[in-house]
C-alpha cells in the first residue's frame, strides 16, 4: 500500500507537467479530469493509510475501490473523447496494479448489515434521519431564485458552509441552471419536493466535455445528503453521454429525489451510496459506475432511445476484488 501511494504521487507530479502537451480543449478537459483524479486517489490511499483515521477492512476496501475507479475513470475520458496517442501511456499503468494487489491482500469476507427498523441503512445516523423525515430540519442558510433567502444561487450556498457538522442548504422552489461540485464534507441540499426544485445544466460529451465533467451536480465530499430535489441534464437523446448527478460521496443518501437525463444519467461513480423514493429517468446506461450503491422503493423510467434498445444499468467494476455493485431492491422499472 505505502508502494501504491508513492507511485500515485508520483504518476500525480508526472501528469501535472502535461498540460502543455494537450493540443486541443478535448486533449486539455480528459487531461484535467485526470488531474482531478489523481488527487481523489492520493487522497483514498492517505486515509486508508492514515493510523489516526479510526477505518475497518471493509472501510479499506472501499476507498482501495475507489482509488482504482478513479484511475479507470481518468482513463475512460482519454478514450471517450478519442485520445489514444501520446498523453494515455504516460497515465501508469503500474499505480493500478500496485492498488489491484492490495486489494487482494486486504480482502474481506462480505457481512450483510440490516437496515435499521426505519428502513435506512445503519451508517445513516439519527440525527441525518431527522433530517431526512422532518419537514422543517433546521436550515443553515435558504437559497431562492426571488431573494427571499440568504443566497439567489446554490453555488453561492456551497462557498458559505462552514463547520465539521451537518450543513444544511434549503433550496426553495425554482429552476436553478448551475453546474456544481460540492467538495466539503456533511452538506445536505434540501427541496421543495421532485420537479419544485429542479438543478439542472446541459454538458456532454457530444459537447465536448468528458462523461466525467458532464455532471450537473457532482457530489465530492462524504455523507452528502439530498431531499426533495430534481437534478436534471437536459443534452438530450443525440449528444451521448450527459451526467444529471454523479456522487463520489461515500455514505452518501438521496431520499425522493428525481435524476433526469439520457444516456448515463445518473453516474454511481464510487464509494458507497443509498437512494430511497427516487426516480431515474434515460435511455442507455442510465445508471452506472463502480459504487456500492442500493437502491430502494424507486422508480426506473426508460426513455425512448435515439436507437433501437434500452439499457438501464452498467455497472464498472474492474478487479474482482472490488467490493462495488448496484443493488435495486423493491423498485419499479
Amino acid at each position: 500500500m505505502k508502494l501504491a501511494l508513492d507511485r500515485a504521487i508520483l504518476a500525480k507530479s508526472h501528469a501535472s507537467t502535461l498540460g502543455p502537451k494537450c493540443r486541443d480543449t478535448r486533449e486539455k478537459a480528459a487531461w484535467e479530469d485526470c488531474l482531478k483524479l489523481y488527487d481523489f486517489t492520493v487522497s483514498k490511499i492517505n486515509k486508508t493509510m492514515d493510523p489516526d483515521t479510526k477505518c475497518s477492512k471493509t472501510d479499506s476496501q472501499t476507498w482501495l475501490s475507489t482509488a482504482l475507479t478513479n484511475l479507470d475513470t481518468c482513463e475512460a475520458g482519454f478514450l471517450e473523447l478519442g485520445v489514444t496517442d501520446f498523453i494515455l501511456p504516460l497515465m501508469s499503468n503500474n499505480v493500478s496494479n500496485l492498488i489491484c494487489n492490495t486489494l487482494a491482500i486486504n480482502k474481506v469476507p462480505f457481512n450483510y448489515t440490516p437496515p435499521e427498523k426505519d428502513g435506512f441503512p445503519s451508517w445513516v445516523k439519527p440525527g441525518d434521519r431527522k433530517l431526512l423525515q422532518n419537514s422543517t430540519p433546521g436550515d443553515n442558510v435558504v437559497v431562492a431564485k426571488d431573494g427571499s433567502g440568504n443566497f439567489r444561487t446554490i453555488k453561492e450556498a456551497i462557498n458559505a458552509a462552514s463547520g465539521s457538522g451537518r450543513f444544511v442548504i434549503y433550496v426553495k422552489q425554482g429552476v436553478y441552471s448551475e453546474n456544481l461540485e460540492i467538495r466539503k464534507d456533511n452538506v445536505m441540499f434540501r427541496g421543495d419536493g421532485k420537479g419544485r426544485t429542479i438543478i439542472t445544466g446541459s454538458r456532454s460529451v457530444g459537447g465536448g466535455s468528458t462523461t466525467f465533467k458532464s455532471a450537473t451536480v457532482a457530489a465530492v465530499g462524504d455523507r452528502f445528503i439530498a431531499r426533495g430535489i430534481t437534478f436534471r441534464n437536459t443534452a438530450g437523446a443525440n449528444n451521448g453521454q450527459a451526467v444529471a448527478l454523479r456522487s463520489g460521496s461515500d455514505l452518501s443518501v438521496f431520499y425522493q429525489c428525481s435524476f433526469e437525463g439520457y444516456q448515463d444519467t445518473l453516474y454511481v461513480h464510487s464509494n458507497r451510496q443509498f437512494y430511497r423514493d427516487c426516480d431515474v429517468y434515460g435511455t442507455v446506461d442510465f445508471m452506472f459506475g463502480n459504487a456500492a450503491a442500493i437502491f430502494q422503493n424507486c422508480n426506473i423510467f426508460a426513455r425512448r432511445p435515439s436507437g433501437s434498445t434500452n439499457t438501464i444499468t452498467a455497472q464498472g467494476r474492474s478487479d474482482p476484488n472490488q467490493n462495488t455493485g448496484i443493488i435495486i431492491h423493491n423498485s419499479r422499472v
